[in-house]
């Protein structure tokens, strides 16, 4: 862990946790630094607080202390990563010096006019900032800092992908891209299935029963075994692992259909809903909508590859600082 602000974060009332910033913030203090921006305490709480909100809801569960401490850290290197871009942005591209501070100020007007006009007026601005625990001066820094990392996006991957693109969607690059994402293109049918097996000398005409309320109501496998014992459940099973004909009939979907019973030659009988369907694909290279879900794939693969490239020369023209313990280190 790059420094111990993890812990803070899970303090809050005693035997609770809360990962939510304090409503003021009298005190705070800079974690990081790169060149002569700093990275406050605050505003890493305010971040790092909403990813551990998604991952609790997501997870069912609070967070441990370790989990805490490396989100923290994936966070803070995410926001240097954002500032070490904003920092380098005015070297990238060929726009000249003034005009670029131009059109940084017309972002920052625009941004600021649009906040205004969305809460009500200059006073329920101040008031929202109060709230927040910001000031003009953190408020105006953070949307320099953002708007900064728009343009250096901007010039360094979106106008360079415009006027090159010819050289980097080629029809070679293209086929490429079909062959190692086909399976996306072409597919068998696919499905995910909840049986139950039910025997006995009248399992047919449970399992009969058993068909037609399952197609009826929205019961698991288990709640329909117990209702015409002896039956077995199982709850999830793909299509392809299946019998020939409880196969042959899950593929066919779609999502809720109910076979009618299937007798096996041991004497079971099964009764089968498809639970989840993928339809087959068969898309050829030339199918127009193949070539457009082509072109996106690869755009974005090319996109990924200019960021990389943008925010590798971004880190060679910055210095980054890591504050720990009242000392400043520099970042590994």
């Amino acid at each position: 862990m790059l420094f111990g602000a993890g812990g803070l974060i899970a303090q809050g009332q005693p035997g609770k946790r809360t990962p939510q910033l304090p409503e003021r913030l009298f005190v705070d203090s800079v974690v990081a630094s790169v060149n002569d921006s700093a990275i406050l305490q605050s505003k890493l709480f305010a971040t790092v607080s909403g990813s551990i909100l998604g991952a609790e809801a997501q997870a069912g569960r609070s967070l441990t202390m370790n989990e805490i401490g490396q989100m923290t850290t994936r966070d803070l290197r995410s926001m240097i990563s954002d500032y070490q871009m904003a920092q380098a942005a005015r070297s990238f591209g060929n726009v000249p010096p003034q005009r670029f501070d131009m059109i940084l100020e017309s972002e920052l007007e625009r941004d600021k006019e649009d906040r205004r006009r969305d809460l009500g007026g200059w006073g329920e601005l101040s008031a929202e900032l109060e709230r927040t625990g910001q000031t003009w001066r953190t408020y105006a820094d953070g949307q320099r800092i953002e708007k900064l990392q728009m343009l250096a996006e901007q010039f360094s991957i979106y106008e360079r992908l415009r006027k090159q693109s010819n050289l980097y969607l080629t029809p070679r690059m293209l086929r490429e891209t079909y062959a190692q994402y086909k399976d996306q293109f072409v597919r068998p049918a696919m499905a995910q299935v909840s049986m139950v097996s039910f025997r006995g000398a009248d399992a047919a005409e449970r399992a009969a029963e058993a068909s037609d309320l399952w197609a009826d109501q929205v019961l698991t496998a288990r709640e329909v075994a117990d209702r015409y014992p002896p039956a077995t459940p199982l709850l999830s099973m793909r299509a392809k692992s299946l019998q020939p004909r409880l196969r042959d009939f899950a593929i066919q979907g779609p999502v809720g259909n109910v076979s009618q019973p299937i007798p096996r030659p041991n004497g079971l009988v099964d009764v089968v809903k498809v639970m989840q369907f993928l339809p087959a694909k068969d898309g050829k290279f030339a199918d127009p909508e193949v070539q457009s879900d082509i072109r996106r794939i690869a755009s974005d693969k090319v996109i990924r590859e200019f960021r990389a490239q943008a925010l590798q020369r971004a880190r060679q023209r910055t210095e980054v600082w890591i504050y720990q313990d009242g000392r400043r280190v520099p970042m590994r």
